[in-house]
């Protein structure tokens, strides 16, 4: 090959190096200054060190995070500086990218699913709620959000026997009530859980999509679908679930599914824009952008690379949350720092 072919050459593979895994060497540590500070003011981290769990306000591109044993600390400027989330009695771990949530209608609801410590939930972002604690309590829940006191929550307990069991409160999370269903025993295969209304649940656990009306005392099937999300999202009157080959969407508090847009594997999200049709999706392939509803999507980037102890794979330890406002997305997994990389 002649050089001004062989430059044409190295060029042509770098573009397409980069349009393939844009920004993939880019992931910026934002915590490890934070969990410092923390242990020089001799407040230690627990096992195993580090953060767990990440969400951000779609409308501020405010992002929370938890660090391990210690609660919840928010920056409003992008990771570099960190406040204590006042008031919040969270502490303990998430093992999943599903144990802190935000609500996308609302972002003042939040919720925090811990494991081996403090659970609760906030409706307007002052004022938090814990939950009665249930053993080593959670591996991930659903919150129904329709109600101004969020009142039925629905929650996987972690490592129990028999495998997969399901609680429900009705009460904000004073006291439990366990399911007689199962997710399995496999806890990284096929396993949702959601609440969509006061008495309205579902859940999944490989064998398609049941709902309960009578706040679990009864289920009916009402997809063949298998989630890979393990909650469902609520948005602008829709509930949202991933899947292997991408979107399904309810409009009816979960009574029908339908497909929506085009096939993509989805573990996290969908993360909401500014409105229904700009959203971040994650997989074990990386994270997929669309503008138009998930009717085509974009590959943005790989996945955080795993380095030493635990994955931020998709498919259980590792939790994303994108920022739309200034086009960043976060990764985190227990153990680690939190990570930022700039979209743009």
């Amino acid at each position: 090959m002649r050089r001004p072919e062989l430059a044409v050459a190295v060029l042509l593979t770098c573009c397409l190096m980069a349009a393939s895994g844009r920004a993939a060497d880019n992931w910026v540590d934002v915590t490890s200054p934070l969990l410092d500070q923390l242990k020089a003011d001799g407040k230690p981290i627990a096992y195993p060190g580090g953060c767990s769990g990440v969400v951000v306000d779609r409308l501020t591109g405010d992002v929370t995070i938890k660090v391990v044993g210690r609660g919840l600390y928010r920056s409003t400027d992008q990771g570099t500086t960190w406040q204590a989330v006042a008031g919040n009695p969270i502490s303990g771990r998430d093992e999943t990218g599903w144990g802190t949530s935000l609500d996308a209608d609302d972002p003042r609801h939040l919720a925090s699913f811990s494991l081996d410590g403090t659970a609760g939930c906030t409706v307007d972002g002052t004022h938090w709620r814990r939950f009665s604690d249930l053993g080593r309590n959670w591996d991930y829940g659903s919150v129904d959000w329709s109600g101004p006191d969020a009142t039925t929550i629905i929650a996987a307990k972690h490592e129990t026997t028999p495998a997969g069991e399901v609680y429900v409160s009705t009460d904000g999370g004073a006291h439990w009530r366990k399911l007689d269903i199962l997710l399995g025993g496999d806890r990284r295969a096929c396993a949702m859980v959601g609440a969509l209304a006061p008495n309205t649940l579902i859940y999944a656990n490989g064998h398609g999509i049941q709902r309960s009306t009578d706040t679990g005392a009864t289920w009916t099937t009402v997809s063949p679908a298998n989630p890979l999300t393990r909650i469902p999202v609520r948005f602008h009157g829709a509930h949202y679930l991933g899947t292997a080959d991408g979107l399904l969407v309810s409009r009816d508090l979960g009574a029908t599914w339908q497909p929506q847009g085009a096939a993509v594997s989805i573990r996290l999200g969908p993360f909401f824009g500014a409105d229904e049709q700009a959203m971040m999706v994650v997989g074990d392939g990386g994270a997929y952008h669309s503008t138009d509803g998930g009717a085509h999507w974009t590959k943005v980037c790989g996945l955080r690379p795993d380095d030493s102890g635990f994955s931020f794979g998709t498919s259980w330890f590792g939790c994303y949350a994108w920022d739309p406002v200034h086009d960043a997305l976060y990764a985190s997994a227990m153990g680690h720092p939190v990570y930022r990389l700039a979209l743009k």
